[in-house]
């Protein structure tokens, strides 16, 4: 079997910049082969950084982004990871920073104008983010765009 560890940093420049950039990456790129980064642990990952505003946010999405595509681009170069693997890791690591960077962004727009209100309703109201395309079918992959609509329930 291909060993992770080995195999990325020889066939991906990516790789060979991120780890020169973050050499600490380099022992989680070790265990690439051990677990899988799935929608529960790329939150976990997020909650864990201490955000508390948007810098912190941006740090800690663009951490994740780096730690997954590692991981995918290692699993993948080494043969451990199938089509479907790369699809359900690059979705979700697209789902969980919009919803991340949509739960956070809310809060903080709400503390500092207030909660948005529809006129008719007088009830609060939620952003909704529509994913479309590759995204919203699940079918992401690493060179992918993501197409988003932004709807809410009323005037406000």
């Amino acid at each position: 079997m291909l060993e992770p560890a080995e195999v990325a940093p020889q066939f991906s420049r990516y790789v060979q910049r991120l780890l020169r950039a973050h050499p600490d990456l380099i022992e989680e790129l070790q265990h690439a082969h051990e677990a899988r980064w799935s929608t529960e642990s790329m939150r976990a990952f997020l909650e864990a950084q201490g955000i508390g505003d948007e810098a912190s946010l941006d740090r800690a999405l663009r951490a994740l982004r780096q730690r997954v595509m590692l991981w995918l681009a290692a699993r993948d170069l080494s043969d451990q990871a199938d089509l479907q693997e790369v699809f359900a890791a690059m979705t979700a690591l697209a789902d969980v920073s919009i919803t991340m960077a949509h739960t956070y962004h809310h809060g903080w727009l709400a503390q500092r104008h207030g909660e948005p209100f529809g006129e008719e309703s007088k009830r609060a109201q939620a952003l909704i983010v529509v994913a479309m395309g590759k995204l919203g079918g699940g079918e992401l992959n690493v060179s992918s765009d993501i197409d988003l609509i932004f709807v809410y329930g009323e005037e406000g």
